[in-house]
């Protein structure tokens, strides 16, 4: 795109620049910009961006999108945040390829990589990078939207009001809905809100296809294509099998025919993941070999059941990218399924969960109780877990105070599992 062209969408006034000036990429951190980068100037709580467009200029940005006219190329606005939403909606109203959005309490960033690796057999694709899920950081994926055949966008809601900013934002094609479960309730009243606020991207986007999990009971009476381990689901998983090697499985598709599938990860949530991007690789006609041999080349992200194998042996989950009661119960009973002898599990709080904060230590406690292997809680909110546990668990109230006991017992387990929020720093 050039100029000009992000002129005309933003309704902006081009300040000491060519229309034609190409850019290549938009950046919201000056420390972000390269050559042919276009900053937006945003003003947040703290920082105000019109202070490093010198620094944004220095480091390579033909120009930069300010509300204050300022002795700097660029483009002058009303209000830059308006404007990088508004640019955002404006290529895909005037790019408008296949978008898939995912949604959902947790596996989100997995599953997009999941989908990313099965629509890429057959199309020019691209997809948000990282955990890149907000109403800021989507706009810079959107931007090189043109030129690709689907995009996938990773859409994480927080508070109220963000799934219909995300959807502006995004103008998803075909949402995908992984699991719904508590999260950040610290800005919701209820549980039941964030279940309507995740769900509301349904009454925004008109046309919207649904793939969703059909297992999980907030989503089983949704209208679309189904996937799931216990229900009737038109992508099916069963005869789940869980080793040192990963995971193996098969899969039936709504045409009745049933393949084998191996991955190279831990867990049935890993499988409802792979089912999810195998349905979409239905809806999009790829053939089901072609998109199993997709699925087969997943590997681990980092902090997300990742595993670590250390010079005396122990296999170490690391699964500290975040957690929430329901990721927490799956990231257990998959290490708990798991055929070693000796296990230890390392296990911080669960943040972000408001009022629901006592009742989930409090339920975590009631799920070790089951579980064989020895046990060490990190953080403040988790002493509720300790308090059930007692003995059978060893407890600190923060990481540094932990660390030399941990150092000490490590070498004595084969498998460890390291989990807890990221704000934890597990």
């Amino acid at each position: 795109m050039n100029i000009g062209e992000i002129a005309d969408i933003v309704g902006g006034e081009i300040l000491d620049l060519s229309i034609d000036t190409p850019v290549d990429c938009i950046a919201i951190d000056s420390r972000a910009v390269s050559g042919g980068s276009l900053f937006f100037a945003l003003k947040g709580e703290k920082n105000d961006g019109h202070n490093f467009i010198p620094q944004a200029i220095d480091n390579g940005a033909v120009g930069a999108v300010m509300h204050r006219r300022l002795p700097f190329p660029g483009i002058l606005v009303e209000d830059t945040t308006k404007a990088l939403f508004g640019l955002a909606d404006g290529i895909r109203r005037r790019y408008p390829i296949p978008l898939v959005g995912v949604a959902g309490s947790s596996g989100k960033t997995t599953t997009k990589e999941l989908i990313y690796l099965v629509l890429r057999e057959r199309y020019r694709v691209i997809r948000s990078e990282g955990n890149q899920n907000t109403e800021f950081s989507l706009p810079l994926m959107i931007f090189k939207t043109p030129g690709f055949e689907v995009a996938i966008a990773e859409l994480g809601m927080r508070k109220p009001g963000d799934m219909k900013l995300l959807s502006m934002i995004t103008r998803p094609d075909v949402v995908v809905f992984t699991h719904l479960d508590v999260e950040h309730l610290e800005f919701f009243d209820s549980f039941e809100d964030v279940i309507r606020e995740e769900l509301s991207i349904i009454d925004e986007i008109e046309g919207l296809k649904i793939i969703y999990n059909k297992d999980d009971k907030y989503l089983k009476d949704l209208d679309g294509l189904t996937y799931g381990i216990l229900s009737e689901a038109d992508i099916k998983g069963f005869d789940i099998k869980i080793t040192r090697e990963g995971t193996d499985f098969k899969v039936m598709y709504p045409d009745g025919n049933i393949f084998d599938v191996h991955l190279n990860a831990f867990g049935r949530h890993i499988v409802e993941d792979a089912l999810s991007a195998l349905a979409v690789g239905w809806l999009f006609s790829i053939p089901s070999e072609v998109a199993i041999r997709g699925i087969e080349r997943f590997t681990p992200l980092w902090g997300r059941m990742e595993p670590i194998k250390l010079d005396n042996g122990t296999l170490v989950i690391f699964d500290g990218y975040n957690a929430n009661p329901l990721s927490m119960r799956m990231a257990i009973q998959t290490v708990a399924s798991l055929e070693y002898r000796k296990r230890l599990f390392i296990l911080g709080d669960m943040l972000e969960l408001g009022k629901e904060t006592e009742s989930a230590h409090r339920s975590l406690g009631e799920l070790l109780k089951g579980i064989d292997g020895d046990i060490v809680l990190i953080g403040k909110a988790i002493h509720t877990t300790h308090s059930i546990l007692r003995d059978r668990s060893v407890y600190f109230e923060n990481l540094e105070s932990g660390i030399p006991y941990i150092k000490g017992i490590l070498g004595n387990y084969d498998l460890v599992l390291i989990k807890g929020s990221r704000g934890m720093k597990l």
